[in-house]
């Protein structure tokens, strides 16, 4: 009897230290944690992406990999992620045009466009063209206006099994934020997107002559080519971007485009060019010589870096000097370098 209750305690023993031991080998595995990612725009009450997505980096000496999170709106879901510590940045994946590089590394990530012809916005991709170039600024490259993209980061994130810490600051209290601590919640994490892509509208006022106007399209030099998401920085290359033109009016040209931007460590000009083809057949440029369309100071003393608007008033289009059809073709452009009012 005694020889089956030693026999019986050793196999109680024995199985109880298994156990201990199973349970002591669980904690070599990671860690995952479900939390949800909430998107609030309140700084951007008007944005309407299709979906989003959200990188998180782990920090320095972290073993959690990259993870990239999409989803298939604008309201954000539920993940399943490694416990640790990570920076988070997250823009709509819904772009056309924007593409991506450097993805693999939080402060590489970078968005910019491909280049492009002078000319694509009438005649698409296959444009090439041997347009005149505003003066200094002949060898820039030429880049398509990318799509409107709305993003932000997040520092100090840190998943945990009870829950998640964080700084996501506002755009609209990035001013007023200096000293107030992480945000801990449960398993939640706020992201607040805000416009990262610049509109400027312009206007060419009391112009002459566009009834004669067949098509037209413009450009701008010195914008910045890519935006770096981790600080909003934008490249130094200077780079020209070609957009749209149209009548507004009888006696108005306007028109609309997306630019990453001004970089303000970048002294180039800006100067808008207008390239305009009349219904006879003769083609005209405007603005690439002298201080003609130089908008440089409108765009770098605009109130709002985002949303700029450009006003140039007073263009005279020629008048008909010779009969024939309309010839699309992109070589023979007469320069007219006119003054005009700013």
């Amino acid at each position: 009897m005694k020889n089956l209750l030693l026999n019986m305690l050793v196999c109680v023993l024995a199985a109880a230290l298994c156990s201990c031991n199973h349970k002591e080998l669980c904690y070599h595995h990671p860690h995952i944690a479900s939390i949800k990612v909430e998107f609030n725009w309140k700084d951007a009450p008007e944005a309407d992406p299709v979906g989003m997505c959200a990188f998180f980096y782990p920090i320095e000496g972290e073993v959690a990999p990259m993870r990239r999170f999409d989803f298939q709106n604008k309201e954000g879901g539920k993940i399943d992620i490694q416990v640790g510590k990570y920076r988070v940045l997250c823009y709509n994946n819904d772009t056309e045009i924007v593409l991506m590089r450097g993805t693999d590394n939080f402060d590489t990530h970078e968005a910019y466009t491909r280049n492009c012809d002078i000319f694509e916005t009438i005649y698409g991709s296959s444009a090439r063209s041997s347009a005149p170039r505003a003066a200094g600024a002949e060898d820039e490259r030429v880049v398509l206006s990318p799509d409107m993209m709305w993003g932000c980061t997040a520092f100090d994130v840190e998943i945990t099994d009870n829950g998640v810490s964080y700084i996501c600051i506002p755009e609209s209290e990035k001013d007023e934020w200096v000293g107030k601590p992480a945000v801990q919640t449960e398993r939640v994490i706020t992201l607040y997107p805000h416009e990262l892509i610049c509109t400027y509208t312009y206007e060419i006022r009391n112009v002459k002559g566009l009834s004669r106007v067949s098509q037209m399209c413009g450009s701008i030099t010195g914008m910045a080519p890519s935006l770096l998401f981790h600080d909003e920085s934008l490249g130094k290359e200077c780079v020209t971007v070609p957009f749209e033109a149209h009548a507004g009016d009888a006696t108005t040209i306007v028109g609309k485009f997306l630019t990453f931007g001004h970089n303000e460590e970048n002294s180039e000009a800006h100067r808008m060019l207008l390239y305009v083809w009349m219904d006879n057949g003769e083609k005209y440029c405007y603005g690439t010589e002298g201080e003609r369309f130089n908008v440089t100071t409108q765009v770098n003393t605009a109130p709002d870096k985002r949303h700029v608007h450009i006003i140039i008033d007073g263009l005279d289009l020629p008048k008909p000097i010779g009969g024939g059809n309309m010839d699309a073709t992109i070589d023979d452009w007469n320069e007219i370098n006119e003054d005009i009012h700013m």
